[in-house]
Protein backbone atom coordinates (compact mmCIF):
# COMPACT_ATOMS: atom_id res chain seq x y z
CA UNK A 1 0.00 0.00 0.00
CA UNK A 2 1.46 3.37 -0.68
CA UNK A 3 0.83 6.21 1.66
CA UNK A 4 0.49 9.68 1.64
CA UNK A 5 2.42 10.68 4.91
CA UNK A 6 4.71 8.53 7.32
CA UNK A 7 5.59 9.72 10.32
CA UNK A 8 8.25 8.13 12.93
CA UNK A 9 7.93 8.68 16.63
CA UNK A 10 7.57 7.86 20.36
CA UNK A 11 4.75 5.78 20.85
CA UNK A 12 3.15 7.06 24.14
CA UNK A 13 -0.07 6.75 25.81
CA UNK A 14 -1.40 10.43 27.83
CA UNK A 15 -2.13 10.00 31.10
CA UNK A 16 -3.87 14.06 31.37
CA UNK A 17 -5.26 15.27 34.53
CA UNK A 18 -5.40 18.86 35.42
CA UNK A 19 -4.03 20.53 38.34
CA UNK A 20 -3.34 24.08 39.67
CA UNK A 21 0.24 26.15 39.26
CA UNK A 22 1.50 25.22 42.99
CA UNK A 23 1.57 21.80 41.86
CA UNK A 24 4.12 22.20 39.51
CA UNK A 25 5.70 24.20 41.60
CA UNK A 26 5.65 21.68 44.48
CA UNK A 27 7.28 18.53 41.89
CA UNK A 28 9.76 21.15 40.64
CA UNK A 29 9.61 20.89 36.98
CA UNK A 30 9.15 22.83 34.45
CA UNK A 31 5.64 24.75 33.69
CA UNK A 32 4.98 23.67 29.78
CA UNK A 33 7.90 21.77 28.91
CA UNK A 34 9.03 18.11 28.86
CA UNK A 35 10.66 16.28 31.37
CA UNK A 36 11.99 12.71 31.08
CA UNK A 37 10.72 10.33 34.16
CA UNK A 38 10.45 6.93 35.03
CA UNK A 39 7.52 4.74 35.84
CA UNK A 40 8.22 4.78 39.76
CA UNK A 41 8.08 8.78 39.74
CA UNK A 42 4.89 8.54 37.50
CA UNK A 43 3.16 6.26 40.02
CA UNK A 44 4.58 8.55 42.70
CA UNK A 45 3.02 11.75 41.09
CA UNK A 46 -0.22 9.84 40.28
CA UNK A 47 -0.67 8.70 44.01
CA UNK A 48 -1.25 12.17 44.83
CA UNK A 49 -3.56 12.86 42.64
CA UNK A 50 -5.41 9.32 42.59
CA UNK A 51 -8.60 12.03 43.69
CA UNK A 52 -8.88 13.78 40.71
CA UNK A 53 -10.48 12.79 37.51
CA UNK A 54 -8.22 10.97 34.76
CA UNK A 55 -8.41 11.07 31.09
CA UNK A 56 -6.31 8.30 28.90
CA UNK A 57 -5.84 8.40 24.59
CA UNK A 58 -3.31 7.76 22.69
CA UNK A 59 -0.27 10.16 22.19
CA UNK A 60 3.31 10.95 21.03
CA UNK A 61 3.95 14.08 19.25
CA UNK A 62 4.52 12.58 15.57
CA UNK A 63 1.56 10.40 16.56
CA UNK A 64 -0.88 13.06 16.99
CA UNK A 65 0.62 14.67 13.76
CA UNK A 66 -0.05 11.30 11.52
CA UNK A 67 -3.26 11.00 13.20
CA UNK A 68 -4.87 14.55 12.18
CA UNK A 69 -3.58 13.91 8.54
CA UNK A 70 -5.28 10.64 8.42
CA UNK A 71 -8.90 12.39 9.83
CA UNK A 72 -8.20 14.90 7.22
CA UNK A 73 -8.05 12.43 4.50
CA UNK A 74 -4.47 11.12 3.72
CA UNK A 75 -3.20 7.98 3.87
CA UNK A 76 -1.25 7.63 6.59
CA UNK A 77 1.71 5.44 8.36
CA UNK A 78 3.06 5.53 11.82
CA UNK A 79 6.41 4.01 12.92
CA UNK A 80 6.31 3.56 16.47
CA UNK A 81 6.83 0.64 19.62
CA UNK A 82 4.39 -0.10 21.88
CA UNK A 83 4.39 -3.47 24.31
CA UNK A 84 1.80 -6.28 24.31
CA UNK A 85 0.37 -4.58 27.73
CA UNK A 86 -3.11 -3.17 27.91
CA UNK A 87 -1.81 0.54 26.90
CA UNK A 88 0.02 -1.36 24.06
CA UNK A 89 -3.32 -2.88 22.75
CA UNK A 90 -5.35 0.36 23.26
CA UNK A 91 -2.70 2.32 21.29
CA UNK A 92 -3.20 -0.16 18.37
CA UNK A 93 -6.91 -0.52 18.24
CA UNK A 94 -7.16 3.49 18.60
CA UNK A 95 -4.56 4.11 15.76
CA UNK A 96 -5.90 1.16 13.57
CA UNK A 97 -9.73 2.75 14.19
CA UNK A 98 -9.53 5.60 12.00
CA UNK A 99 -6.83 3.84 9.18
CA UNK A 100 -3.33 4.82 10.20
CA UNK A 101 -1.17 1.87 9.28
CA UNK A 102 0.76 0.79 12.61
CA UNK A 103 2.54 -2.19 12.99
CA UNK A 104 1.18 -2.97 17.06
CA UNK A 105 2.80 -4.56 19.94
CA UNK A 106 6.05 -6.07 19.90
CA UNK A 107 6.98 -8.58 22.26
CA UNK A 108 8.94 -6.44 24.16
CA UNK A 109 9.39 -7.28 28.49
CA UNK A 110 9.06 -3.51 29.04
CA UNK A 111 5.80 -1.36 29.45
CA UNK A 112 4.32 0.83 26.62
CA UNK A 113 5.98 4.27 27.29
CA UNK A 114 2.97 6.68 29.29
CA UNK A 115 3.12 10.65 29.28
CA UNK A 116 1.50 11.89 32.49
CA UNK A 117 0.52 15.61 30.92
CA UNK A 118 -0.49 18.17 33.81
CA UNK A 119 -3.24 20.40 32.46
CA UNK A 120 -3.16 24.02 34.63
CA UNK A 121 -6.47 26.76 34.74
CA UNK A 122 -4.23 28.65 31.45
CA UNK A 123 -4.89 25.44 29.64
CA UNK A 124 -0.98 25.16 29.27
CA UNK A 125 0.31 21.55 29.53
CA UNK A 126 3.00 20.26 31.60
CA UNK A 127 4.50 16.69 30.39
CA UNK A 128 6.49 14.03 32.25
CA UNK A 129 7.13 11.16 30.01
CA UNK A 130 8.32 7.45 30.66
CA UNK A 131 9.38 6.29 27.27
CA UNK A 132 9.09 2.69 27.93
CA UNK A 133 9.60 0.79 24.53
CA UNK A 134 9.62 3.53 23.12
CA UNK A 135 13.14 3.70 23.40
CA UNK A 136 13.87 0.63 21.77
CA UNK A 137 13.13 1.82 18.43
CA UNK A 138 15.65 1.39 16.06
CA UNK A 139 17.09 1.95 12.81
CA UNK A 140 16.46 -1.60 11.50
CA UNK A 141 12.80 -0.59 12.17
CA UNK A 142 12.95 1.72 9.01
CA UNK A 143 10.76 0.08 6.31
CA UNK A 144 11.98 1.78 2.91
CA UNK A 145 9.09 0.25 1.17
CA UNK A 146 6.64 2.02 3.26
CA UNK A 147 8.48 5.48 2.44
CA UNK A 148 9.45 5.00 -1.19
CA UNK A 149 5.95 6.28 -2.62
CA UNK A 150 5.11 8.45 0.32
CA UNK A 151 4.66 12.39 -0.10
CA UNK A 152 6.09 12.96 3.00
CA UNK A 153 7.46 12.05 6.29
CA UNK A 154 7.49 13.23 9.31
CA UNK A 155 10.26 12.91 11.92
CA UNK A 156 9.79 14.13 15.90
CA UNK A 157 12.77 15.58 18.04
CA UNK A 158 12.11 13.86 20.62
CA UNK A 159 13.62 11.05 19.00
CA UNK A 160 16.72 12.52 20.12
CA UNK A 161 16.93 11.75 23.71
CA UNK A 162 18.00 8.53 22.98
CA UNK A 163 21.21 7.04 20.80
CA UNK A 164 18.35 4.14 18.92
CA UNK A 165 15.50 6.44 17.79
CA UNK A 166 17.84 9.06 16.88
CA UNK A 167 19.19 6.69 14.73
CA UNK A 168 15.96 5.73 13.80
CA UNK A 169 14.89 9.19 13.12
CA UNK A 170 17.95 9.92 10.99
CA UNK A 171 17.51 6.95 9.00
CA UNK A 172 13.86 7.68 8.11
CA UNK A 173 15.62 11.12 6.89
CA UNK A 174 18.00 9.38 4.73
CA UNK A 175 15.68 6.69 3.07
CA UNK A 176 13.56 9.82 2.09
CA UNK A 177 15.51 11.85 0.61
CA UNK A 178 17.61 8.96 -1.32
CA UNK A 179 13.83 8.41 -2.93
CA UNK A 180 13.22 12.07 -3.29
CA UNK A 181 10.30 12.30 -0.37
CA UNK A 182 10.04 15.65 1.08
CA UNK A 183 11.44 15.58 4.56
CA UNK A 184 9.12 17.21 7.93
CA UNK A 185 10.84 17.73 11.19
CA UNK A 186 9.57 19.10 14.29
CA UNK A 187 11.89 20.64 17.40
CA UNK A 188 8.99 19.21 19.82
CA UNK A 189 10.50 20.79 22.90
CA UNK A 190 12.96 23.45 24.05
CA UNK A 191 14.51 20.57 26.31
CA UNK A 192 15.47 18.65 23.20
CA UNK A 193 16.95 21.57 21.16
CA UNK A 194 19.23 22.53 24.49
CA UNK A 195 20.46 19.24 25.21
CA UNK A 196 21.29 18.05 21.60
CA UNK A 197 21.65 21.72 20.02
CA UNK A 198 25.03 20.59 18.03
CA UNK A 199 23.38 17.09 16.27
CA UNK A 200 20.04 18.96 15.45
CA UNK A 201 21.56 21.61 13.26
CA UNK A 202 23.92 19.48 11.21
CA UNK A 203 20.20 17.09 10.69
CA UNK A 204 18.55 19.77 9.73
CA UNK A 205 20.82 21.57 7.61
CA UNK A 206 21.63 18.73 5.68
CA UNK A 207 18.23 16.05 5.66
CA UNK A 208 15.52 18.45 6.54
CA UNK A 209 13.17 20.52 4.08
CA UNK A 210 9.85 21.62 5.94
CA UNK A 211 10.53 22.50 9.43
CA UNK A 212 8.02 23.25 12.90
CA UNK A 213 8.50 24.71 15.82
CA UNK A 214 7.71 27.31 18.44
CA UNK A 215 8.99 30.47 19.19
CA UNK A 216 10.82 29.19 22.58
CA UNK A 217 12.20 26.65 20.44
CA UNK A 218 13.20 28.61 17.89
CA UNK A 219 15.08 31.25 20.08
CA UNK A 220 17.02 28.12 21.91
CA UNK A 221 17.84 26.62 18.59
CA UNK A 222 19.40 29.98 17.09
CA UNK A 223 19.87 32.19 19.95
CA UNK A 224 18.07 34.82 18.54
CA UNK A 225 16.54 37.60 20.46
CA UNK A 226 13.10 37.42 19.00
CA UNK A 227 10.69 35.18 16.82
CA UNK A 228 11.67 37.01 13.76
CA UNK A 229 15.64 36.84 14.61
CA UNK A 230 15.38 33.38 14.84
CA UNK A 231 13.11 32.73 12.14
CA UNK A 232 15.61 34.84 9.73
CA UNK A 233 18.40 31.93 10.79
CA UNK A 234 16.68 28.95 10.66
CA UNK A 235 15.02 29.88 7.16
CA UNK A 236 18.16 30.13 5.64
CA UNK A 237 18.72 26.49 6.66
CA UNK A 238 15.06 24.61 5.28
CA UNK A 239 13.47 25.26 2.27
CA UNK A 240 10.32 25.76 3.89
CA UNK A 241 9.54 27.23 7.71
CA UNK A 242 6.47 27.11 10.24
CA UNK A 243 7.16 29.22 13.32
CA UNK A 244 4.34 29.16 16.01
CA UNK A 245 2.72 31.87 18.53
CA UNK A 246 0.89 30.75 20.14
CA UNK A 247 -2.13 33.40 20.42
CA UNK A 248 -0.28 35.21 17.85
CA UNK A 249 -0.54 32.88 14.96
CA UNK A 250 2.50 31.55 12.89
CA UNK A 251 5.60 33.11 10.86
CA UNK A 252 5.84 31.38 7.48
CA UNK A 253 7.94 31.33 4.67
CA UNK A 254 10.53 29.80 2.07
CA UNK A 255 14.03 30.39 2.35
CA UNK A 256 15.35 33.62 1.08
CA UNK A 257 11.70 35.24 1.31
CA UNK A 258 10.44 37.79 3.56
CA UNK A 259 7.93 35.80 6.09
CA UNK A 260 4.34 36.00 6.69
CA UNK A 261 2.13 35.79 9.18
CA UNK A 262 -1.44 33.83 9.48
CA UNK A 263 -3.73 34.72 12.63
CA UNK A 264 -5.46 32.18 14.33
CA UNK A 265 -8.96 31.06 14.64
CA UNK A 266 -10.56 32.64 17.92
CA UNK A 267 -11.43 29.52 20.47
CA UNK A 268 -11.79 29.13 24.04
CA UNK A 269 -8.40 27.11 24.83
CA UNK A 270 -9.56 23.80 26.82
CA UNK A 271 -6.04 22.17 26.92
CA UNK A 272 -3.12 23.17 24.40
CA UNK A 273 -1.82 19.30 24.45
CA UNK A 274 -1.35 18.70 21.28
CA UNK A 275 -1.67 22.35 19.06
CA UNK A 276 1.79 21.88 17.58
CA UNK A 277 1.16 18.47 16.18
CA UNK A 278 -2.07 18.93 14.89
CA UNK A 279 -0.93 22.65 13.27
CA UNK A 280 1.82 20.26 11.77
CA UNK A 281 -0.96 17.65 10.41
CA UNK A 282 -3.30 20.31 8.87
CA UNK A 283 -0.04 22.48 7.09
CA UNK A 284 1.44 18.84 5.61
CA UNK A 285 -2.06 17.99 4.30
CA UNK A 286 -2.21 21.28 2.86
CA UNK A 287 1.02 20.67 0.98
CA UNK A 288 0.53 17.48 0.33
CA UNK A 289 -2.58 18.66 -1.36
CA UNK A 290 -0.46 21.46 -3.20
CA UNK A 291 -2.15 23.94 -1.22
CA UNK A 292 -0.50 27.67 -1.40
CA UNK A 293 1.87 27.80 1.69
CA UNK A 294 -0.41 30.21 3.84
CA UNK A 295 -3.54 27.81 2.86
CA UNK A 296 -1.52 25.23 4.49
CA UNK A 297 -1.01 27.39 7.20
CA UNK A 298 -4.70 28.49 7.69
CA UNK A 299 -5.24 24.57 7.42
CA UNK A 300 -2.71 23.87 10.24
CA UNK A 301 -3.99 26.65 12.30
CA UNK A 302 -7.54 25.09 12.21
CA UNK A 303 -6.56 22.16 13.17
CA UNK A 304 -4.62 23.31 16.27
CA UNK A 305 -7.48 25.32 17.24
CA UNK A 306 -9.48 22.52 17.06
CA UNK A 307 -7.64 20.34 18.84
CA UNK A 308 -7.46 22.80 21.94
CA UNK A 309 -10.95 23.19 22.30
CA UNK A 310 -11.01 19.86 23.74
CA UNK A 311 -8.79 18.03 26.32
CA UNK A 312 -6.60 15.30 24.69
CA UNK A 313 -3.81 15.55 21.93
CA UNK A 314 -5.83 14.56 18.72
CA UNK A 315 -8.40 16.02 16.54
CA UNK A 316 -11.65 15.64 16.96
CA UNK A 317 -13.21 13.64 14.86
CA UNK A 318 -16.45 16.51 13.88
CA UNK A 319 -13.93 18.51 12.57
CA UNK A 320 -14.03 19.89 8.86
CA UNK A 321 -12.54 17.75 6.54
CA UNK A 322 -13.21 19.76 3.81
CA UNK A 323 -10.16 22.41 3.02
CA UNK A 324 -12.67 25.10 1.12
CA UNK A 325 -14.43 25.16 4.29
CA UNK A 326 -11.54 25.59 6.66
CA UNK A 327 -10.48 28.55 4.37
CA UNK A 328 -13.34 30.42 4.36
CA UNK A 329 -13.79 29.85 8.25
CA UNK A 330 -10.73 31.32 8.61
CA UNK A 331 -11.30 34.51 6.39
CA UNK A 332 -14.64 34.74 8.05
CA UNK A 333 -13.29 34.37 11.64
CA UNK A 334 -9.85 35.55 12.22
CA UNK A 335 -9.11 38.97 13.19
CA UNK A 336 -6.79 41.32 11.24
CA UNK A 337 -3.13 40.21 10.95
CA UNK A 338 -1.27 43.35 13.61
Amino acid sequence: MNYDLVGIGNALVDIEVQVDDAFIKEISVTKGGMTLTSAAEQKKILQTLQSKPQKLSSGGSSANTIHGASVLGAKSYYLGRVANDDNGKHYTEDMQSCGVGFCGPGSDNGGTGTCLILITPDAERTMLTNLGVSSLLHADNVDATIIQNAKAVYVEGYLWTADKTRAAGIRMARVAKERGVPVAFTLSDAFVVNSFQDSLRDFIRWNVDILFCNEAEARAMTGGTDARQAFDKLSAWVGTLFLTLGAKGSLIGKSGHEPTRVGVLPVAAVDTTGAGDLYAAGALYGLMNHRALKDAAVIGAYCAAQVISHFGGRLPTHSHTRIENILAEYRKHSPPIP
